[in-house]
């Protein structure tokens, strides 16, 4: 019985998800403030990139800004972590949510290829 396209989407985040350990997500609990004055806490910077790392940041209700808990250098207000604890396991699981993609998109090229194969 052929798949169904959701199905085929359901099938293809569990073999994702299976490509690598996963830790549990975790959200970001520090909300921009909504009355004035400034959130701080950590952020997560260039998870996607090789050199990911968690900074001191802080938030206005329309302004953000990273290495530093006392002003804002960039537009948009930004939920922060309350430890530095949480950004690094935040972080860590942005990378692994990364891994597991790339992994998956190995595994698929080997599955076509294996498919492929003829023995002589």
């Amino acid at each position: 019985m052929a798949m169904t396209k959701k199905e085929k989407e359901a099938l293809e985040a569990a073999l994702t998800v299976a490509a690598l350990r996963t830790t549990t997500d975790v959200a970001p609990d520090v909300p921009p403030p909504t009355n004035g004055g400034l959130s701080k806490g950590f952020a997560v910077v260039g998870e996607r990139s090789d050199n990911g790392r968690v900074e001191p940041a802080c938030s206005s209700s329309v302004h953000h800004g990273i290495g530093q808990h006392d002003r804002t250098t960039s537009q948009n207000a930004r939920h922060l972590y309350s430890t530095k604890i949480l950004a690094l396991k935040a972080l860590r699981r942005a990378i692994e949510q990364d891994c597991a993609v790339r992994l998956r998109r190995v595994d698929r090229m080997i599955d076509a290829e294996s498919s492929n194969t003829t023995t002589t």
